[in-house]
């Protein structure tokens, strides 16, 4: 048995098929059929499987163009992402069929490539004020309200500490003396 199965054949013992299967984002009978050696036999793309479990519970992770460093099995539920009412999830559903290096898209769920140095050549001063009343307008506009609004301004601050520590990390070099 694989390192990745034994983990989650270990994570399940723990925490039950279910539970696992809720951090993956996959079905409990895929979890099983995992642990019972069945799931390739059926066709199961066991690399996606292998992701998964890297991710959430070995902690590998990807370097993401809008989250930053998050880990695989988070990067496969971007990807799979439908909805972009939300301005962050609009960024990844691009980033995801731009090109990223890590997206398992096929071909035709992409679309045109978006160079780096587009992206960064549109970079426009933060406004907080800005940001805040956009995402207000949206809450409303939704009907989801004050529980809505904090999770999109808690989305928001993801993407900001992001954009603030990747300017951190281009401005940290090590000086020469």
């Amino acid at each position: 048995m694989s390192n990745w199965l034994t983990i989650l054949a270990e994570q399940a013992s723990a925490h039950g098929q279910e539970g696992v299967a809720k951090v993956l984002g996959i079905s409990k009978t895929v979890v099983c059929q995992l642990i019972n050696g069945k799931y390739a036999a059926q066709g199961g793309n066991m690399e996606r499987m292998q992701k998964l479990v890297e991710g959430a519970y070995m902690n590998h992770v990807v370097l993401c163009p809008i989250l930053g460093k998050i880990p695989l099995h988070e990067c496969d539920k971007h990807q799979c992402n439908k909805s972009t009412s939300n301005p962050i999830r609009l960024r990844l559903y691009r980033a995801c069929r731009s090109g990223c290096a890590h997206s398992n898209l096929s071909a035709k769920h992409q679309f045109k490539r978006i160079s780096v140095t587009q992206i960064e050549s549109r970079i426009k001063q933060y406004s907080a004020e800005a940001t805040y009343s956009r995402l207000e307008r949206q809450s409303i506009t939704d009907n989801g309200g004050h529980k809505q609004l904090c999770e999109l301004l808690k989305q928001e601050l993801i993407a900001l500490a992001y954009r603030y520590n990747r300017l951190l990390e281009q401005h940290s070099t090590p000086q020469q003396e």
